[in-house]
């Protein structure tokens, strides 16, 4: 029987007996009782058992009793807190992880939640700060060592320093990477951005040769047979916002068309994607900056 809940039935009840006791209660008040709080031998049990709940939305409603049994359980509330990361709900799981680095100060993986949220909300000074006290305490975590160098690029970034082409695709790819579990082939594609000068629309020759060796060795991989990617023009925001959106969408196409030509990828595969200057990696506060935000990224659709 689950730790969690019960399924008992009530026992009948005799028509006197149920006649007398709406007698009492009418004439007799009683205070509501509150369930007791689980014991925290409970508590880990009840962990246990929501840890081996691998289905999402399972695990989102076992939790839910489990913080009503556990609500000063750190662990729970570290649970919960990613529960709701993984379901894209980041205002409640950025509350549940502050609670249970509250509840237990000593929480590592806590701290890591918390920059993960602040990464994601584009809190890069939150996200350097939580990243820096999870690793003091946990300063073998190669993940979060990754994750705090990605923060503090993103920082320099909202500062308006400059950010070499090198240090956003580290950004761009540690922010695909906590989305899902990918594999090496597929992160060889998120990784690659094929940068263009400056209002062009030529595929640059170094460009080229980053696709042929990415088509030949990825999109053609076996593990990749029915993935759908999207391929994203970009620009950076001088000049007029339709002819930017335009400008990108013919760069998508140089890409794409490249691929399909040159590397015999199925069209089927790649899917264009144009977002004109509405979507940069970087600020658009320096030369360097716009030179990165020239650019067609890949996603994975399927």
């Amino acid at each position: 029987m689950s730790i969690l809940g019960t399924n008992k039935q009530p026992r009948p009840v005799a028509r006197h007996a149920a006649i007398l006791g709406l007698a009492l209660f009418s004439t007799l008040s009683f205070p509501v009782l509150s369930p007791l709080p689980a014991s925290a031998a409970d508590c880990k049990k009840i962990a246990e058992e929501v840890g081996r709940e691998r289905d999402l939305i399972a695990r989102r409603d076992l939790l839910v009793n489990a913080i009503k049994q556990c609500p000063k359980d750190p662990e729970i509330n570290f649970m919960q807190g990613y529960s709701l990361e993984r379901l894209r709900d980041y205002n409640e799981a950025l509350r549940y992880y502050v609670s249970a680095s509250t509840l237990d100060p000593k929480h590592a993986k806590a701290f890591f939640g918390l920059g993960d949220i602040y990464m994601v909300t584009n809190k890069a000074q939150d996200a350097v700060n939580a990243y820096e006290k999870g690793l003091g305490l946990d300063p073998g975590n190669k993940r979060a060592a990754k994750s705090l160098e990605s923060a503090r690029i993103k920082l320099k970034a909202q500062r308006g320093e400059s950010v070499s082409s090198e240090e956003a695709v580290t950004v761009l790819f540690e922010e695909k990477s906590k989305d899902r579990e990918i594999s090496p082939i597929e992160a060889t594609i998120l990784r690659l951005l094929v940068l263009f000068p400056d209002k062009s629309t030529e595929l640059p020759e170094e460009g080229g040769d980053q696709l042929s060796i990415v088509g030949a060795r990825a999109f053609t991989s076996k593990e990749l047979k029915g993935a759908i990617f999207e391929v994203a023009g970009n620009t950076d925001d001088s000049g007029d916002a339709k002819a930017n959106l335009a400008l990108s969408k013919k760069r998508a196409e140089a890409v794409r068309n490249y691929l399909i030509k040159n590397c015999n990828i199925d069209p089927k595969k790649l899917q264009v994607a144009a977002y004109g200057h509405t979507h940069p990696i970087v600020p658009n506060s320096t030369e360097q900056n716009r030179k990165i935000n020239n650019r067609v990224e890949f996603k994975r659709l399927k």
